[in-house]
Parts: C-alpha cells; structure tokens; sequence
C-alpha cells in the first residue's frame, strides 16, 4: 500500500511537472522584443556616428573595425533572443541585414588600409559610403514598425565638419 502511495505521489508530481511546460517555447514578449530592437537599433547608430567622427585614415579604420563587431553583436543579441512569432520574418531579415552590415562596414575598413583604394576614394569626390545591408535594415525595421511596434529605423549619420 505504502508502494502504490509512493508511486501515485511520484506520478503526480511528475504529471504536474510536464504540464507546467510549454513545450519549450522561450519567444521573448512583444515588449521585451521591442526593447531589444530598439537596443540594437541604439548600438548601431552609435557605432556608425562614431565612424563619421573619425579625424584621421587610421582612427576612420579602427572605428570601422568597432563598428563591423558592434553591430554584429548587436545581430546575434537579436538572433540569441529570438521573436514573438507574429515578427519572426522581419526579425530574420533584421538579423541578417545587421550581420551583413557589419561585415561591410569591416570590410570597407580593411580596403581603406589599402593606398590604392585610398586614392581613388580620394580622387573620385566621394562624398560618402552607402551599404545596401543598411537599406535591407531599414525596410525590416519599417516591417516591425508597420506591424505596430514602436522602433525607429537606422539615422544617416553625417561626417564630422573638416
């Protein structure tokens, strides 16, 4: 008797345990996803405002190298926390357009160390640079914006007066 007691409470407890699972579903909050967008958001925009304030080639590359691992972070924060559901397409475009924006920001970096491609950044007038990966941010953000969150877009960060 004693051994069916023991059984049964062992069963019960058991029962109890897995019905309190959700099946494993650990999708943030449309709040606590929010803030994460705006964070990452936030950390990008500082990071590309620091690049435009560089005064010198070296600091512009070093600033750049920043950038391209703050911006990656702030992509796999994003991809680690995941999404509610109702935001998981615009959340894997965010994600990726973040990722490959900071891999182009990098890479632009480590063409700028390069003379050649100096001078004829130089020589050509170029006002500035424009990554298609910023403009793929955008129009996943605009997504979570039309669906009712309240974040804003990546800014354009203008150069440092000279």
């Amino acid at each position: 008797m004693r051994r069916r007691l023991l059984l049964g409470s062992l069963f019960g407890a058991f029962v109890l345990l897995f019905a309190g699972c959700d099946g494993g579903s650990d999708a943030p909050t449309e709040a606590e996803y929010e803030q994460a967008v705006v964070s990452a958001v936030d950390r990008t925009d500082f990071a590309l405002n620091r690049v435009t304030r560089a005064q010198s080639w070296d600091e512009l590359v070093k600033r750049m190298e920043e950038a391209s691992v703050a911006i990656d972070s702030a992509a796999g924060d994003l991809d680690d926390l995941g999404s509610p559901p109702e935001f998981e397409e615009d959340n894997k475009k965010l994600v990726k357009a973040l990722g490959d924006l900071g891999n182009d920001i990098g890479l632009t970096g480590e063409q700028i160390k390069d003379p050649a491609f100096r001078d004829a950044f130089l020589n050509k007038g170029t006002q500035g640079l424009n990554f298609g990966s910023w403009d793929k941010a955008n129009l996943a953000l605009g997504g979570l914006l039309g669906a009712g969150l309240r974040v804003k877009t990546l800014q354009r960060q203008a150069a440092a007066p000279a």
